[in-house]
């Protein structure tokens, strides 16, 4: 078994019943942690931290080496990239923020396998074009000029989470 979000939808049924089990638990834990902090602070100061996002993918790439060893360490570094990857390309472009690119590579390494990181990697793409999307028109409505900045933390977590359920 390979820690990843379309895996993770059969834990209710092996919750706790071995140490694997334990593992994938914390790594949601942490994710859904990491997440939420990122959307509060990406909301209130359009940053999010390192001080979330490094702790989160450092205690995530252990989970996993130690839920499924070198394989599933190898698929996650690679679904790592595939989150992370287009992300830095923006943001080297200035299209993106760092801490966006850091935040989807934890979310990378919990889905665990490329065809996982696609899912994701879609999923929040579609989920940062209606949140923009939905920012211009609220803007409009109310005859303000287009907004700056999209929080893209908020998509983030919007996107893995709708991964997440879509999976079970």
């Amino acid at each position: 078994m390979r820690p990843g979000l379309p895996m993770l939808g059969a834990l209710p049924t092996a919750l706790l019943a071995d140490q694997t089990a334990i593992i994938y638990v914390a790594a949601l834990a942490i994710l859904a942690a990491a997440l939420a902090a990122s959307v509060v602070t990406d909301l209130r100061s359009r940053l999010i931290y390192n001080w979330v996002t490094l702790p989160a993918l450092l205690v995530e790439l252990i989970l996993v080496a130690l839920a499924a060893g070198w394989p599933g360490l190898r698929d996650s570094l690679l679904a790592l990239l595939i989150c992370a990857g287009p992300l830095a390309l923006g943001s080297a472009f200035g299209a993106i923020g760092m801490g966006d690119v850091k935040l989807m590579a934890v979310v990378g390494v919990v889905a665990g396998s490329p065809s996982a990181a696609l899912n994701v990697l879609l999923s929040v793409s579609i989920a940062g074009g209606a949140q923009a999307i939905g920012q211009w028109v609220y803007a409009r409505a109310r005859g303000r000029e287009k907004p700056k900045y999209v929080p893209y933390g908020v998509a983030i977590a919007a996107g893995t989470f709708a991964t997440w359920m879509l999976s079970r």
